[in-house]
């Protein structure tokens, strides 16, 4: 049987995080399982290197939290195979590694971002609920590869349904609840009726801020329903996918260092099912969008376009 080891970032075993889902995709890939749960940032490569210790098969790390500890440990252990999530690994100055034994687990996320702006941009169109004055807010943390394709998809599908859309976006590093909270207010007070948010740890307070106002929120990465009922979908990246994926390459002798990148075609990104708020015909739209996009008939832009 395969032995895969994962060593959490911070946010450990709690549900909704790519930890557990990390946990959940080798386990439905048939792996044994360990876990090993970090509680700070100082645990990473200590943790890296008790899996090494266990004899795992696999060890895998999620999140850039982790990349420069699976940089060490895999330059320490070229005989150990590392899988890294939603990162790829640096070195102590932060400079990106290309190892053999390490893959990079990426997805496309301009794809779940393209839906999920599809589904609100048809809301505007079709007044939908509160969705009435064709204003979208975005809050995204400070540009990076993964923010940026999140956010290029979102208003390339958004346009592609309403081109009359305008758009209230905001960057900030911040992991306060209450200032995110307050970016928020001041977006559904420029007549933003839905909040999309690829943020990160101030996720909460952006959806919040929805919810006072009845205005309605969009989640990134996992399923964010749980946070509140103003989340009328989130956009997926299916980490369980990816990690069951990859333990079967491995299993089959096909693990390949480097970056692989997952997609609608791996079932790997996607949207949550919708709350009651979005009408059966606008999702049936959305799901047709998917199929063009697995197909290749879509292909969403990675790319802010100038001038938003």
């Amino acid at each position: 049987m395969t032995r895969v080891c994962i060593a959490t970032n911070a946010d450990g075993l709690a549900p909704h995080t790519f930890n557990q889902q990390a946990a959940d995709g080798a386990r439905t890939a048939g792996a044994q399982v360990q876990v090993i749960a970090s509680h700070n940032a100082s645990d990473y490569l200590a943790n890296v290197q008790r899996c090494i210790a266990n004899h795992a098969d696999l060890v895998v790390a999620v999140s850039p939290d982790m990349a420069t500890a699976v940089g060490s440990a895999a330059k320490l252990h070229p005989g150990q195979r590392f899988a890294l999530v939603d990162a790829m690994p640096v070195d102590d100055s932060g400079q990106s590694l290309d190892l053999d034994n390490v893959t990079d687990l990426l997805f496309k996320a301009q794809e779940p971002g393209y839906l999920v702006g599809a589904l609100a941009g048809l809301l505007e169109k079709n007044k939908v609920g509160s969705a009435s004055h064709n204003v979208l807010g975005i809050l995204g943390s400070n540009h990076g590869p993964a923010v940026d394709a999140y956010i290029a998809g979102y208003i390339g599908g958004a346009k592609s349904v309403d081109p009359g859309l305008t758009w209230k976006i905001t960057y900030s590093d911040s992991q306060d609840t209450a200032f995110c909270k307050q970016l928020g207010i001041t977006q559904i007070s420029a007549g933003a009726d839905i909040l999309f948010e690829v943020t990160g740890r101030c996720a909460s307070g952006y959806i919040d801020a929805a919810y006072d106002a009845l205005a309605y929120a969009i989640g990134s990465d996992n399923d964010e329903a749980y946070l509140s009922p103003a989340v009328i979908t989130s956009a997926l990246k299916r980490v369980d996918r990816a990690v069951a994926i990859t333990v079967q390459r491995l299993r089959g002798g096909q693990f390949k260092g480097g970056q692989q990148v997952f997609s609608t075609q791996d079932d790997a990104t996607g949207f949550s099912g919708p709350s009651s708020v979005v009408p059966q015909d606008i999702i049936n739209q959305v799901l047709d969008i998917r199929a063009k996009i697995r197909s290749g008939a879509i292909t969403p832009p990675d790319t802010i376009p100038p001038g938003i």
